[in-house]
């Protein structure tokens, strides 16, 4: 047995000690060597290996085709299968990712999760996840076990399968790391959770003035409407008097009248006495009677004539109070339709100071901090509900000949349409950001890789032909990172930056992803 794993060390020594190194060889080899050194609990029961192979490597996978048709191992057949975007083949005993595929790698690892299966990986990252990774350094080839891992499979490896040149992982350190790492993690979301608080503590603060400003403004229209009820029932009795005033004329006006009838009655009877002397004993008395009655009206409509004047004293008086509380009244309004006017006014900046911390002055757009705290909520939500979403990173090609040519006015305007462009030509559930200087972002919720570059593309298109009043063309350049598992926020803006650089370097004035 240990001869054969010298040879096969004396094989893999001379390839990579060869002067044109075919590292697929290598791989192939060790994938190899990699089966022949593992045990499967239930290995008893399969007639043949079943190997999924994750490459778009051509050449990598005829090698792998030609190692299945001359390879037996313990006897049975290796069965070789292609990862191409459907559903893998069930009852697998190992699967090969190599690094260009390493995307597939987690979710392969998920998928497979409950079943003894050896992952093989090129090179990936995420130590924790590994089983058997193979790590290039130059023009040599090593490999890294995780037994951790193997043994959560039920996988066992030979003690020999370290002379091919494996190490392993130190699993204890990589704990330590994720402890630091979620360590820092929460210590940002408490500071985070403070500001939070001390915002809704202000907030609060604000909403309990507002609270007591109309419970002020309450009180004074209730004060308001109790003076106009008084007011009214003061109207309603100075009408009643008047009425009361009315009668009275009437009355006195009655007397006179019949002051005047009696009058006319003693002179007819002072012509009679001429006449009559028996009746005028008759008349006389007759008259003294009148005469009688004549001064009690007198003294009653002298009286009625007081009466009267006292009413319109008290009148003149009631009238002046009502001119006061009018006064009072029309102050009152005027307070508070000032009252109402700061109120307004308070609301309205309010809600300009919070549209000014969200928005770019230049273009309108969104800020990078809104961008932000919206790529942490869609974080959690893609953790959760796995919801599909993008970044498009976008940066003006030449703009700073743009500035030097046409000066910085006509560079401005240049960022002003197209922040207007991507207003109009997104919809209304992305988030469209200026970045910075001549750099915008898209966050495209709900879209993939490939709706995505549909965006990106049409958006490219649309600066490239619009006309700027310009002597030349102006042109975008785009990088594309759609969300994946285990990526957080800073990473994935930093694969959108890198896609951007990536389409910078070919050229300008196209995408990269």
């Amino acid at each position: 047995m240990k001869v054969v794993i010298w040879l096969v060390l004396g094989l893999l020594l001379s390839v990579l000690n060869a002067k044109e190194i075919n590292s697929d060889q290598v791989k192939v080899a060790y994938v190899y060597n990699f089966l022949k050194h593992t045990t499967w609990q239930n290995e008893s029961k399969f007639s043949e290996y079943n190997l999924l192979v994750v490459s778009k490597n051509e050449n990598l996978k005829n090698m792998f085709l030609m190692l299945s048709s001359r390879k037996l191992l313990e006897d049975k057949k290796i069965r070789v299968f292609f990862y191409n975007d459907g559903k893998p083949p069930k009852n697998l005993q190992a699967i090969y990712v190599d690094n260009e595929s390493s995307a597939l790698y987690e979710k392969l690892f998920h998928d497979y999760e409950s079943d003894d299966v050896l992952f093989i990986s090129d090179d990936y990252k995420d130590k924790q996840k590994v089983m058997i990774n193979l790590v290039q350094s130059g023009n040599l080839i090593t490999f890294e076990i995780n037994k951790p891992n193997l043994i959560n499979r039920s996988l066992s490896i030979s003690p020999d399968l370290i002379l091919l040149g494996g190490t392993e992982i130190d699993v204890a350190k990589l704990y330590k790391s994720s402890q630091n790492e979620l360590k820092e993690q929460k210590e940002t979301i408490s500071e985070l959770n403070k500001k939070i608080k001390e915002r809704n503590t202000e907030l609060s603060e604000k909403i309990s003035a507002i609270e007591t400003q109309k419970k002020g403004l309450i009180e004074q229209q209730a004060k308001i409407d109790s003076q106009n009820k008084i007011i009214a029932q003061q109207l309603q009795s100075i009408n009643d008097q008047q009425n009361t005033i009315d009668s009275q004329q009437s009355e006195a006006e009655a007397i006179r009248k019949s002051i005047d009838q009696q009058k006319e009655k003693l002179s007819a009877g002072e012509k009679k006495i001429a006449e009559k002397e028996g009746v005028f004993k008759f008349l006389l008395k007759s008259h003294q009677q009148k005469q009688q009655e004549i001064t009690r009206a007198n003294d009653e409509l002298a009286h009625l004539n007081q009466e009267i004047e006292k009413q319109k004293e008290n009148l003149v008086e009631k009238e002046g109070v009502i001119s006061t509380q009018k006064g009072v009244i029309v102050i009152l309004l005027i307070l508070f339709a000032i009252i109402a006017v700061l109120i307004r006014h308070v609301v309205r900046q309010n809600g300009l100071l919070n549209a000014l911390s969200q928005t770019d002055p230049l273009t309108g757009l969104y800020n990078r901090r809104v961008l932000i705290e919206r790529l942490s909520n869609e974080v959690q939500k893609y953790n959760r509900y796995e919801t599909p979403f993008s970044v498009l990173f976008m940066d003006v090609d030449h703009f700073k000949k743009i500035n030097d040519s046409y000066g910085h006015d006509k560079g401005d305007r240049v960022l002003k349409l197209i922040g207007s462009l991507m207003n109009q030509h997104t919809r209304d559930t992305d988030v469209c950001v200026r970045w910075g200087g001549e750099e915008f972002m898209i966050l495209a919720l709900n879209t993939n890789l490939e709706n995505s570059v549909k965006l990106a593309e049409h958006f490219r298109s649309i600066v490239e032909h619009f006309d700027f009043h310009l002597d030349t063309k102006v042109t975008v350049s785009v990088g594309i990172a759609t969300m994946q598992k285990g990526l957080d926020k800073e990473e994935l803006i930093k694969a959108a930056d890198k896609a951007l650089y990536a389409a910078k370097a070919s050229g300008r004035n196209c995408i990269s992803y």
